[in-house]
């Protein structure tokens, strides 16, 4: 096995996680579908760790980490959020697409936060804006715990708005 690709295996995994999480969730097994963006995170901690102990860190390598983090922060916990209101409020047509809305664009900002991420790196040790990592599991945490939807929802909109805000959060 090529030493130089073993970080993009925990970084396909993390995909591979966060593909799962949405064809469980899909399905209505919501604690697997948290469970796998769980999984994703962890995958995610170490890709970086061992390609930097590896020595091999690589623009590809951090590229397909965002993609990737699209998919299992952004999309499955979006997707998450979505159908466990669906299945637990029966919803109205319209409750249903202002709440897809909602899941939308926390997906865009998300993408958003990592393309600026991506051009603008980290600056003395301090992100710009929450990682899409901590508000996809903390979404993915909360969402199956049963707490009233608009507590829910309004954590979505609460995450949106810090993923693209200029705080700046310590690298931990």
């Amino acid at each position: 096995m090529n030493k130089n690709f073993i970080p993009n295996y925990l970084t396909l995994c993390n995909i591979f996680c966060g593909f799962m999480s949405i064809l469980t969730t899909s399905h209505g097994y919501f604690i697997w579908g948290t469970v796998f963006i769980i999984l994703a995170m962890l995958a995610d901690r170490y890709d970086g760790i061992v390609a930097r102990k590896l020595g091999v860190v690589s623009e590809i390598g951090h590229d397909l980490d965002s993609l990737c983090d699209v998919v299992s922060f952004g999309v499955a916990p979006a997707m998450l959020v979505f159908e466990i209101f669906v299945a637990t409020e029966k919803p109205s047509a319209i409750l249903t697409t202002i709440v897809a809305i909602i899941c939308g664009v926390y997906v865009c900002c998300g993408a958003y936060r990592l393309a600026r991420f991506n051009v603008t790196k980290m600056k003395n040790g301090y992100y710009q804006g929450v990682p899409i990592t901590t508000c996809g599991t903390v979404l993915a945490i909360i969402a199956p715990i049963k707490l009233p939807s608009i507590a829910t929802l309004i954590l979505v909109i609460l995450c949106s708005y810090l993923m693209v805000s200029n705080l700046k959060i310590k690298k931990i």
